[in-house]
């Protein structure tokens, strides 16, 4: 049974998850070990979710041991080639499309996932995410509270407007950070997927605006609207695309909204100011566009209040 000895180990670096990674010092150890000492449930889950992956044809690392007690997993390394870090190296347009390939793939799976015990997405999970930026980010503009009481009722009843059909699965954090390029493999193999423990049963394109909508990198959008496209022509959608692009951008939106609090949150905890002078200025650009692309005026004239520094 696989155990954590720290001589043995390199801790690599994991951003803001609370799980650590190490790398063996013995070169010839071909494995990564994983920590979820900080939580049962999320090494739970985590295994969970690789059992129900395993049976699509993606690429995800290979579980070799396990140890409850310790809450370790000994699993295989993909290297250190993330696509956050390589991105401008290769084709990006290539990159994304194996990204989503993998995404296809696994939205053709369907094997139902209730069975399989993942929970599905609700207002509550939207309400708990959202305020996140009325709790951290509004204090700094100094927002009053009426300003905040509206915010959350413009965001609830638009909310509620939507027709959403959660019944996909969603890793939550496809990101780019999240994902390893595999050069050896083919096709969509290529990219390797990481960091699955926190998904769960909601909207099918979620994992793609996490993917093409990504905060921390300004990267070109230009194959956007022809990947949105692609995405949608080759799953199994019960929607119209217009319908499909309202629910995108809408979740894209609130998501964007939530991750600029995200930021205040993190640097409050770590007593620095790293993600908010490394990402909010991305993370408005991306908030402005999907906004301007879901064109609901409700949310652009609430925007152009609360936000009026940024000029939306």
């Amino acid at each position: 049974m696989v155990t954590l000895n720290l001589n043995e180990l390199d801790q690599i670096e994991s951003g803001a998850s609370k799980k650590k990674i190490y790398r063996f010092k013995n070169k010839n150890t071909k494995n990564i070990l994983v920590d979820f000492s900080y939580s049962f449930n999320d090494y739970l889950l985590f295994i969970n979710v690789h059992q129900y992956l395993s049976n699509i044809n993606i690429s995800i690392p290979k579980i070799f041991d396990t140890n409850d007690t310790e809450k370790l997993i000994l699993m295989e390394d993909f290297g250190n080639d993330r696509y956050d870090k390589i991105l401008t190296n290769y084709d990006t347009k290539k990159l994304l499309v194996n990204a989503i390939d993998s995404l296809i793939a696994i939205q053709r799976y369907d094997k139902p996932l209730i069975a399989d015990g993942f929970k599905e997405y609700n207002y509550l999970n939207f309400k708990e995410e959202i305020i996140e930026f009325v709790d951290f980010y509004c204090p700094l503009l100094k927002t009053s509270s009426n300003q905040m009481e509206e915010f959350l009722q413009i965001w609830t009843s638009e909310f509620k407007k939507l027709n959403f059909n959660w019944n996909s699965f969603v890793h939550k954090d496809f990101e780019l950070s999240n994902l390893m390029y595999l050069p050896h493999r083919e096709n969509h193999l290529k990219c390797g997927i990481l960091d699955f423990q926190n998904a769960f049963i909601g909207f099918s394109g979620w994992d793609l605006f996490s993917l093409l909508e990504n905060p921390r990198i300004d990267f070109d959008e230009k194959y956007n609207q022809e990947l949105i496209e692609y995405f949608y022509y080759n799953t199994n959608q019960n929607i119209s695309y217009k319908d499909f692009l309202m629910q995108y951008y809408f979740l894209n939106t609130a998501r964007q909204t939530r991750i600029i609090g995200r930021w205040v949150n993190l640097d409050i905890k770590n007593n620095n100011n790293f993600y908010q002078s490394n990402f909010h200025i991305v993370t408005i650009k991306r908030l402005k566009n999907s906004l301007f692309n879901l064109q609901n005026k409700k949310l652009i004239n609430l925007y152009k209040t609360i936000l009026k520094n940024e000029k939306f």
